[in-house]
């Protein structure tokens, strides 16, 4: 081999080396970047992923308690003494949840609700459950999850005695305080529509309008009006309950509460067929 062709086969070696140099290096690059893009989608994909809520018998049994809404002034469902202590025929079914649950009946913490924020409060994960006189209706079972009734009240009108309001049909152009937040809102509507409505945050204020003739009557479910009257005997109600109110426990909407849900409808129904609800209801309800 002459020079020349000597150096023209160094200089292809060369240029074939440099050349697959070059395509190593483009390689290398794509790669990299391929990887890159491959651990961004799995990350975008892991984040965007909506983490799914612990099962609520887990995180119960994990806790030691069950935490309960309930009401703190509906006599005889629900009273909270100055000491802070609860009592009445609601807390005594959520203690024997407690129970049933957990095995102690003392494993249970109430919080205060009211009928404007009781479902927030549930579904903001404050309460486990809510058992305050709560009504199953459609309405409310596209926000939470109940439990078959455990007691069925019925809506009627506080008034005062020395009131010549005697049915639904005196309230004609005459003033009936609600709670909002409650079903009454919307049952007095339809049976006394030619009544003025007058709204109230709780119970206790819609009473006291009452009593300083502001309004002529408070609607309210029969097991509510019960308390107020036993407080104070210049009030009465009218003879007609115009409704069923099937009081029912809430519990988060979801599989997250299916176990718990699945229980506490388990234990509602031995307790109506082994006499303890209504052991209860008689005890508390006069």
């Amino acid at each position: 081999m002459c020079d020349f062709e000597y150096l023209h086969y160094i200089a292809k070696m060369i240029y074939k080396w440099n050349y697959l140099c070059f395509i190593k290096i483009i390689m290398k690059k794509i790669l990299a970047n391929l990887l890159i893009i491959i651990l961004i989608s799995v990350f975008a994909v892991a984040c965007g992923k909506k983490q799914q809520p612990m099962d609520l018998y887990d995180v119960i049994q994990q806790r030691g308690k069950i935490v309960v809404g309930v009401k703190d002034n509906i006599p005889p469902f629900s009273v909270k003494d100055k000491d802070g202590n609860y009592t009445g025929l609601e807390i005594d079914l959520a203690k024997k949840i407690a129970s049933r649950l957990l095995g102690d009946e003392n494993a249970v913490e109430f919080v205060s609700v009211t009928p404007a924020n009781r479902i927030s409060m549930l579904n903001s994960g404050q309460a486990d459950m809510i058992i305050a006189t709560m009504t199953i209706n459609t309405s409310r079972l596209a926000m939470v999850d109940f439990t078959e009734p455990y007691y069925i009240a019925g809506q009627t009108v506080l008034v005062k005695k020395s009131s010549k309001i005697k049915s639904l049909y005196d309230f004609k152009a005459k003033k009936i305080g609600v709670v909002f937040g409650t079903t009454a809102n919307e049952g007095v509507r339809t049976v006394a529509p030619a009544a003025l409505i007058t709204g109230f945050k709780t119970y206790d204020e819609a009473v006291d309008a009452l009593n300083q003739g502001l309004v002529d009557g408070v609607a309210m479910d029969d097991t509510v009006l019960m308390g107020y009257k036993l407080k104070d005997s210049s009030l009465t109600s009218i003879s007609q309950k115009y409704t069923q109110e099937p009081y029912g426990i809430a519990l988060r909407k979801g599989t997250e509460s299916t176990r718990v849900l699945e229980l506490l409808d388990g234990f509602i129904s031995n307790s109506k067929s082994n006499g303890t609800l209504n052991q209860l209801k008689a005890k508390w309800i006069k």
